[in-house]
């Protein structure tokens, strides 16, 4: 997620974009800023990570000059996506029996942040910056948040429906970040943010393992709850600190937040009251992120808006929890239909972006492949 780089100037055509002094900047992609033609495709990134320069001074940095040129930034973000996917599957499945297993994910964690803030870097350091590995990067990040948060919480035994809010409150944040990005232009993210969490996955992961998970079952307080859950709190607390700051920034465009507040409300109140299988109302809330995160990702890059798609996914939502037959039918059935919508969204931008991609190609005025911005 992170695509932040220090300075005042568009990086990838030196155009001299500017913004405030001292602020970080991610600088436009090619496609939408060659000399002569318009308005730049740029985002401003004002972050406060306190992990971010120690790892580019100490590792990433390193890193990003040893890559080949040839290294495709588009291979780098797909990479990073199955490493965060083989994390959660190994926590979702060996690690609960084997907490040592949790080791290889641990690490895969850290795989998988290590590229998602190269591959970025790497797309501007070979000029192979486009829209549409600035979309695969995002929309794939709309997964990979899932990935980790799931994997985390199953890792730590927490109950389903802890999960279940830990894993909404989560979404909630991410989509907030891209919503203020997708209206303000400026993705923000503060001293705790997307790197520190995943770090601090890859710590529990490891510490899980190292202590066979006993260390969560304590009890700091007498008669008060597990570590565990106290960390699920902290999490949530930290999330929801993120989704009320672009709450309380971004003003004029609330009622979009509508259908998304709606609909994960309305699951959480169906898990609660009814029989369905957590797999199947995690794997609900799983979607939820690709299908409303896509409306503020897709709308920052085509300029169009997906809020029908949003409403569409909160009357289905609405509709299997109040249908009069087996609950876990109806959300087998809504998990079918949020993953046509996901798809939906993800073909129909790809596409266009690819077309678009071909046709600056056909006019030499792009590389072949990229993304906007990147870490470093």
């Amino acid at each position: 997620m992170n695509r932040a780089s220090r300075g005042r100037f568009c990086i990838p055509c030196g155009e001299g974009v500017r913004f405030g002094s001292g602020e970080r900047v991610l600088a436009c992609s090619p496609m939408n800023h060659v000399p002569g033609r318009g308005s730049p495709y740029v985002y401003q990134s004002a972050q406060a990570s306190l992990l971010l320069p120690l790892y580019r001074r100490l590792l990433w940095n390193r890193l990003l000059h040893r890559l080949p040129v040839w290294l495709s930034p588009n291979a780098m973000t797909v990479v990073s996506t199955i490493c965060c996917g083989a994390s959660f599957v190994i926590a979702a499945t060996l690690g609960r029996d084997e907490p040592l297993w949790l080791l290889p994910a641990a690490l895969l964690v850290f795989a998988y942040l290590t590229l998602d803030n190269l591959d970025g870097a790497q797309a501007r350091r070979t000029d192979r910056s486009t829209r549409l590995g600035e979309f695969a990067d995002h929309w794939l990040d709309t997964l990979n948040n899932g990935f980790v948060v799931l994997g985390a919480c199953l890792a730590a035994g927490l109950p389903d429906l802890l999960t279940l809010l830990v894993l909404c409150v989560a979404t909630l944040a991410f989509f907030a970040v891209q919503w203020e990005l997708l209206h303000t232009g400026v993705f923000r993210m503060g001293r705790l943010g997307d790197v520190e969490g995943n770090t601090a996955v890859a710590l529990l992961f490891v510490v899980i393992a190292l202590t066979r998970g006993d260390v969560l079952l304590t009890r700091p307080f007498a008669a008060g709850p597990s570590t565990a859950v106290l960390l699920g709190c902290g999490v949530m607390a930290q999330a929801l600190w993120t989704l009320l700051s672009a709450v309380t920034r971004v003003r004029e465009h609330r009622h979009e937040l509508v259908p998304v507040f709606l609909a994960h409300l309305v699951l959480f109140a169906w898990a609660s009251w009814s029989d369905i299988r957590p797999e199947l109302y995690l794997a609900i809330g799983f979607l939820f992120n690709p299908v409303f995160t896509s409306g503020p990702v897709c709308g920052r890059l085509l300029g169009g808006r997906t809020a029908s798609y949003d409403w569409l996914a909160l009357a289905a939502v609405v509709a299997a929890s109040a249908a009069p037959w087996d609950a876990n039918t109806a959300a087998a059935a809504l998990l079918g239909g949020l993953a046509l919508i996901a798809t939906r969204h993800l073909l129909r931008t790809l596409t266009r972006l690819s077309r678009e991609a071909r046709d600056e190609r056909s006019r030499g005025a792009l590389p072949h492949e990229g993304r906007g911005g990147g870490s470093l």
